[in-house]
């Protein structure tokens, strides 16, 4: 029963010491990555999925005048 107990805790003190290390050997990481990280923001957006809107024409008059004539109400028509 003891030799179980004495190899559990030899077990949960490397699962806890053997990370540890590793983690302090490593370069902590910028303020703002780590802000970003923690609000669930992607630190590196990707630059290629920012697409600017580009307009492909100016509007003429007739476009302007298409654009009124579906904000109109439609007409009734009167019943014979």
């Amino acid at each position: 029963m003891g030799l179980v107990v004495g190899g559990a805790l030899v077990a949960i003190v490397l699962l806890v010491i053997g990370p540890t290390r590793r983690f302090r050997a490593e370069e902590p990481i910028d303020a703002e990555v780590e802000t970003r990280i923690l609000l669930g923001i992607d630190p590196e957006p990707d630059v290629a999925a920012v697409v600017e809107f580009a307009h492909p024409r100016d509007y003429t008059a007739d476009d302007i005048k298409g654009l009124e004539e579906l904000s109109k109400p439609p007409k009734r028509r009167k019943r014979s």
